[in-house]
């Protein structure tokens, strides 16, 4: 048996864990630049508010209804999905961690996983908060689709079975099946597959003529054949830091500052994962949905001396990439990096003429990393990036950095 954990409106149930007056009152989370919803309250939706509906579109409507919008605040919602991860883990042997709410878990040896799965939710939400629906079945993807039937009926928790699977899978329309989507649906439609218990049903050669090996396995999934294991987390091959602008950014000094930026978040995320750097990738672009502006997109690669996590290095042979595709007279919209060609630290190869050089800058950036951890991200930075950073993307409604913050973390007594 393998359980899906979702957490329910994730990013909505991570702002009610701290402000208790936002329950059962309709709230919305926005994208980057406060653009667009990306989360939603059961409230919200019931106001006919849509997934990815601009905000520019739906403003009137959240100030008639007395919607709360917030900016996303992604520290604290990954802070709280690591806490809820870490719930988790005490209750499987093994876990998967799928998405920033979603996680799978092996029950395997569990006589009663119902009744862990009713333990496990009740840990979840007395310890961080966040409540969460779960969905149990002997493949990843009944699993979901449980899971998505304990979000519906309300009930927080569902088994499916194989003599119960029949009338739930008729329940759930063919583009709400794991890995079909909109449009792999609308083709599978004019074959008359309408639901989940239709492509179940189907021929597996006819399902792998349409939509590939892919397919197929999601219908021999759907009949209870487990086709995708638990996967452990491979280190990345690379890792991309990148952000839109608030505002256009026409100099160079903010471009400067913002690159900055995006590479000590890659940096840190390359530390944390122990590995290394063969090479760098800065690009940048403008808006390209202002077509009535002059258009201008470039990219540039490197190859660093040796694989490195140095901090120091990767932003000075950054900065020096940017300033070789740079053009005046664009308003930019974003910049950003991508560490290339990962590999672990453990293989890293020391050169014996700059082991001492290597050693310093090794203890310096070690340093670095135990204030951040200590204090919060921005209590150290470098001074190429910025003190005013005019150019960050705009969060006008954040919320508190309730738990990753320490000037914003709350006071008790």
């Amino acid at each position: 048996m393998l359980a899906l954990v979702d957490c329910n409106n994730f990013y909505v149930s991570c702002e009610r864990v701290f402000n208790p007056s936002l329950e059962h009152v309709p709230v919305i989370v926005l994208s980057n630049n406060d653009g667009c919803a990306v989360a939603r309250s059961n409230e919200a939706k019931e106001l006919g508010i849509r997934m990815g509906a601009p905000f520019f579109q739906i403003r009137e409507l959240c100030h008639r209804q007395g919607v709360r919008v917030f900016s996303s605040n992604y520290e604290l919602y990954g802070d709280m999905s690591r806490r809820v991860t870490s719930v988790l883990r005490r209750f499987a042997p093994q876990l998967e961690v799928y998405s920033i709410d979603e996680s799978f878990l092996d029950l395997e040896g569990i006589d009663e996983p119902t009744s862990l799965a009713q333990d496990l939710r009740e840990t979840v939400y007395k310890w961080t908060g966040i409540p969460v629906s779960i969905g149990i079945a002997s493949s990843k993807t009944l699993a979901k689709a449980a899971n998505r039937l304990a979000k519906k009926d309300g009930t927080g928790c569902r088994q499916l079975l194989a003599d119960q699977c029949d009338n739930a899978l008729a329940s759930i329309k063919i583009e709400d099946v794991w890995g079909v989507g909109r449009q792999l649906g609308r083709r599978l439609r004019q074959i008359r597959i309408l639901t989940a218990r239709d492509l179940a049903k189907a021929s597996p050669s006819k399902i792998r003529r349409i939509g590939g090996v892919n397919l197929e396995r999601t219908l021999r999934e759907l009949n209870g054949l487990s086709c995708l294991g638990m996967e452990q987390r491979q280190p990345r091959q690379n890792i991309c830091s990148s952000r839109s602008f608030g505002r256009p950014v026409m100099e160079l000094h903010d471009m400067e500052e913002a690159l900055s930026s995006y590479v000590m978040t890659a940096v840190q995320r390359m530390r944390g994962e122990g590995s290394l750097a063969h090479g760098i990738q800065v690009f940048l672009a403008t808006n390209s949905f202002k077509e009535n502006t002059p258009q201008y997109h470039n990219s540039i690669s490197e190859s660093l001396p040796e694989p490195t996590d140095d901090l120091l290095a990767i932003t000075s042979a950054a900065l020096r990439l940017l300033r070789r595709i740079y053009r005046n007279g664009y308003a930019y919209k974003k910049t950003g990096l991508l560490l290339l060609d990962l590999m672990s630290h453990s293989l890293r190869q020391t050169n014996l003429f700059t082991e001492d050089k290597t050693r310093n800058r090794e203890a310096l950036n070690h340093a670095l990393d135990q204030v951040m951890d200590t204090h919060g991200r921005d209590s150290v930075f470098l001074a190429s990036q910025g003190i005013r950073r005019g150019w960050q993307m705009r969060r006008d409604k954040r919320s508190q950095g309730w738990t990753t913050m320490w000037d914003e973390i709350p006071a008790a007594g």
